[in-house]
């Protein structure tokens, strides 16, 4: 059986999965309430900002 934990990392994977190639925050995040209703603002943003600082140097900047 899997920890909290894990399964927060799991919906975090799961989010981030549903949000590649967005071209905006507000895209992404507006992506990820569409997809995730039951999940917190703070969770959203959160999941996003850590995509944000890990950005591979190849991939494309998405403006603010």
């Amino acid at each position: 059986m899997g920890s909290a934990a894990e399964a927060t990392t799991d919906l975090a994977q799961t989010m981030a999965k549903r949000i590649i190639g967005t071209m905006s925050h507000a895209e992404a995040l507006r992506t990820l309430r569409t997809a995730f209703p039951e999940s917190s603002l703070a969770e959203r943003v959160a999941v996003l900002a850590t995509l944000t600082r890990r950005a591979p140097v190849g991939l494309p900047h998405i403006p603010r």
